[in-house]
């Protein structure tokens, strides 16, 4: 009775060893992270997936006796981390509009002042100036119980405003006049939500200000410790500037952004361009403060207090203070944050002679850090710095014995650069949408440069700066002609053709399958590898005294690992292991091509009209996947002489800023052609963009160039890159596949032909009587494009459709010349609903089910036009409108059915 007791303590013991006991703080965070991503999927259903966990836990409680203390802890947790996210996000709302005693949608567009506190540093980029403010009150003394920040935007109104605005810092108190914005939020589907991200950092409304004037100081009623904060981050500011100022005056123009975001977290200098190379190689952590530069700052540290004589312990507490004074310095990203916490946790334990286990030291510091924030869990740099520092630390010893042949020295750089690739491929394809086949190699090769020279040499440099400036000038050129040849290599890797691949964003099952079959698979192949060793050695072991196995010592490497496997076989444990291993490595393969191939239509064709403000881009997947770019959007800007302090480092542009990560997004991986109706820059400014970065087939235009030169920058890109141009005539036709067709209406091209020369084609100013007009077939529906087809325009097809043998060759047109109507589904208005397009003629000879409106919902232009929309209210036409609706997209079944789906229904 004693011994049955005995083995059932025992038993039970080791159940519980194998569970909580042995990794708390992994199992903690593992189950407060999944109880955060429950509850920020299931928002809206909260209260049935209380009871849903309850149960399962309930059950589990009663199913499981030995695991019941473990059940209750981690359940617990669970249960306490989905309430404290749902909390969080209950009580992330606005108390703005009910201290005015106002409807939200009532305060857009109205005056305020009010009075407050600036919280982050300004940014300036030519006559803008940003930054957050803690809100207090408002005029007549309409007070909030508690600060609430807003976004400020503030337009300057004249050049010497410029040094004004450089006074303004953080910590000042200050009242500002302006109006109520609302954050904008995504027109088009799946695309960056800017007011969702805003929410993110607890911001629901923005106050746009113009002129410096409308920013007075002012005085509140603070306290001490509000004061001291304040003015410590102020000093900070001021400090983060003048090493600015310095990096400025120590390297060259071309490497100054880079070294700022290298050495201070600083991007924001960091030339557009680059920054884009280094992305697409996935090189941007080098430029972003993370683990590395952390390891790297502690590292240089304690080797100072080591030449110093400081014992260890004491070496460890003094970089301890010396971490939160570099992270706050480097601008506190979380990546940087996490980095620090370990950074400190890991050197109290090393000075106390306890440091084990690095994934306790990380999950600590991601449980600390959600608890604080419980935001950075939808941040991306905290989610890549967590996940790829917990890779790297589960999956390097896995696959350390893979490279066993390849010297020491080599191995562990390889294997934390191929693991850092495989842990984070999968968020990157997910966030980017691209991935570079040689990201590996760029990585392998410029980590190393960066880390071991560039930037503890650049570190140097800077401390030098303060006390031996001739010294530190020589050394900072020395830095800039490395940075020079890696910027070279960067650009050498980036141009090489078929390297950066384009992927659609997959689904969580995916990731998650991803990341278990590559554990399975690395796990059981360092199984066999073990096993293997220990085979050999007893092979070696026993070599004295069996002649029999000999010839396995002294034959080569392979003859040996050839008598080892097919003793491998004989072993059932190890033969499950080779068997998984393969069935891992398989799935992984199919799981990536799965992800890589852009999803299927099932037979549906699908005209998307996107949302670029006011202008035209449409894209058209047809029922066998082919893809047709329509026009590409573009931001209009207007410079006058005089105004170039005005011009900002990066502005908003279509073509970079939505419409490539948009097709991106969308897994495209190349356009089968690029149609460009006219040269007017609201039609053709994003497409530049377009042809750099996605390859595209074939691109069709007018035939004509505008006035001046802004059509150059993209037909010299399509020249470089040799792709077809050609200029279609009416009644011609392009057949994309088997249920999709383009029938060319206009225009009547003054330059005909197809080559890739740009030599001899007119230049015609009004562009907009020339735009290509064509009917689209697709699944036996039928479209009209018209770009911004005028009113003469339409007059000189329908008198073509009508009255020429053009058209005779189409079996629908040569029926429809006996009639005075071609009825069609879908007809998009011309010129954005201007009242010079879409006369009464046209729109009666089309007859559209559906008349569609690609206009910004800001323009000063008053389009649609009230005419517009009367002259389609008379053919009995719906409208869809996309400065109302966001983006439009109609769905055409392989039976004909349409299906129309809209970012905004309307009410």
């Amino acid at each position: 009775m004693v011994l049955k007791n005995s083995s059932f303590e025992h038993n039970k013991s080791r159940t519980e060893r194998t569970g909580l006991q042995t990794r708390p703080l992994v199992a903690l965070c593992a189950v407060w992270v999944g109880g955060s991503m429950i509850a920020c999927l299931t928002s809206e259903y909260i209260g049935w997936v209380l009871a849903g966990l309850s149960l399962i836990l309930c059950s589990s409680y009663l199913l499981l006796p030995e695991n019941r203390r473990s059940i209750i802890i981690l359940g617990s947790v669970m249960l306490i981390a989905l309430l404290y996210w749902h909390w969080n996000e209950v009580n992330n709302i606005s108390r703005i509009p009910s201290t005015l005693q106002v409807q939200a949608s009532q305060m857009i567009d109205q005056p305020v002042q009010s009075s407050g506190i600036i919280i982050s540093p300004i940014k300036i980029d030519g006559d803008l100036v940003t930054f957050l403010m803690n809100t207090y009150h408002f005029q007549k003394d309409q007070s909030l119980a508690t600060p609430e920040k807003v976004r400020i935007q503030l337009k300057l109104a004249k050049e010497s405003e410029l040094q004004t605005a450089a006074l303004w810092q953080r910590g000042d108190q200050i009242q500002i006049q302006g109006v109520w914005k609302v954050p904008g939020e995504a027109r088009n589907f799946n695309t960056f939500n800017y007011r969702d991200y805003l929410r993110t950092q607890y911001v629901h409304w923005i106050i746009s200000a113009k002129g410096a004037h409308s920013l007075e100081k002012t005085t509140l009623p603070l306290s001490k410790i509000a004061q001291w904060k304040w003015e410590l981050l102020r000093y900070n500011d001021q400090v983060r500037a003048d090493l600015g100022a310095r990096i400025d005056a120590l390297f060259d123009d071309h490497d100054r952004g880079y070294m700022k975001g290298l050495l201070i977290g600083n991007s924001g200098d960091l030339d557009p361009e680059t920054f884009a190379s280094f992305s697409r190689q996935g090189l941007t952590h080098i430029l972003a403060i993370s683990g590395l530069h952390v390891a790297i700052y502690t590292a240089i540290l304690l080797w100072l207090l080591r030449q110093m004589r400081v014992t260890r312990e004491r070496a460890c507490l003094i970089v301890i203070v010396l971490l939160p004074i570099y992270v706050l310095l480097t601008g506190a990203s979380p990546s940087a944050v996490r980095a620090g916490i370990m950074g400190m946790i890991g050197l109290y334990a090393l000075s106390r002679g306890i440091l084990k286990d690095g994934l306790h030291i990380l999950c600590a510091a991601c449980i600390g850090m959600l608890i604080y924030e419980p935001y950075y869990l939808l941040n991306v740099s905290f989610q890549l710095s967590f996940i790829v520092t917990a890779g790297l630390i589960i999956f390097v010893p896995l696959v350390q014995p893979l490279l066993q042949k390849i010297p020491s020295k080599w191995a562990g750089a390889i294997a934390v650069t191929w693991v850092a690739q495989m842990i984070s491929f999968p968020l990157t394809i997910y966030y980017f949408n691209q991935f570079s086949i040689l990201s590996s190699v760029a990585n392998f090769i410029l980590v190393p440069i960066v880390s071991l020279i560039v930037l503890p040499i650049g570190s140097i440099v800077l401390a030098l700066s303060y006390v031996w400036l001739p010294i530190a000038n020589s050394l900072g050129n020395g830095v800039s002609w490395i940075n020079t040849w890696t910027f070279h290599l960067v650009d050498w890797i980036d141009v090489i053709p078929g390297m950066l691949t384009i992927w659609y964003s997959p689904s969580m099952l995916w990731i998650l399958l991803y990341y278990v079959l590559l554990y399975i698979g690395l796990r059981c192949n360092q199984s066999i590898i073990q096993w293997k060793f220990r085979e050999q050695s007893s092979h070696v072991d026993s070599s004295d005294h069996s002649t029999d196995l000999q010839p396995a010592i002294t034959q080569p490497l392979k003859t040996i690992h050839s008598k080892w496997h097919a003793v491998s076989y004989q072993s059932p444990w190890i033969k499950r292991r080779y068997i998984a291993c393969w069935i891992s490595g398989c799935l992984v393969t199919i799981l990536i091509i799965y992800g890589y191939i852009q999803p299927t239509t099932s037979g549906n064709g699908i005209v998307q009209y996107l949302d670029v403000g006011q202008g035209d881009s449409i894209l058209i997947t047809t029922p066998q996947g082919k893809q047709i770019l329509v026009d590409g959007g573009g931001t209009m800007t207007f410079e006058r002489p005089g105004q170039e302090w005005r011009k900002r480092k990066n502005p908003y542009e279509i073509g970079n800023k939505l419409l490539v990560p948009l097709l991106k997004k969308r897994g495209i991986h190349q356009l089968d052609a690029v149609l460009l109706t006219h040269g007017d820059h609201d039609h053709a400014g994003g497409l530049p963009a377009v042809v750099k970065q996605i390859p595209v087939n074939h691109f069709i235009f007018n035939g004509t160039l505008p006035d001046g030169d802004s059509l150059n920058p993209l037909m010299k890109t399509l020249l470089d890159q040799q792709i077809p141009l050609s200029t279609p005539t009416p009644g011609s036709e392009l057949q994309i596949d088997d249920q999709t067709t383009l029938t060319f209406l206009a225009p009547e091209s003054l330059h005909q032909g197809k080559n890739n020369q740009l030599k001899g084609l007119p230049r015609e100013e009004n562009q907009n009587h020339y735009s290509v007009v064509f009917l689209l077939t697709m699944n036996k529906r039928n479209f009209v494009f018209t770009g911004d087809a005028d009113q003469a325009e339409e007059q000189g097809i329908l008198y073509h459709l009508q009255q020429s043998s053009t058209f005779e060759s189409n079996s629908a047109f040569a029926t429809s010349r006996t009639e005075s109507t071609f009825p069609i589904d879908v007809l998009k208005i011309g010129h954005h609903g201007s009242k010079t397009s879409s006369s009464s003629e046209w729109l009666h000879y089309w007859q559209p089910h559906l008349s569609v409106i690609s206009v910004g919902a800001t323009n000063t232009y008053g389009h649609p036009t009230e005419e517009v929309l009367q002259r389609i209210e008379q053919v009995d036409s719906e409208v869809a409108r996309t400065d109302l609706q966001g983006e439009i997209q109609i769905q055409v079944t392989p039976d004909g059915d349409m299906l129309e789906r809209v970012m905004f229904p309307l009410p």
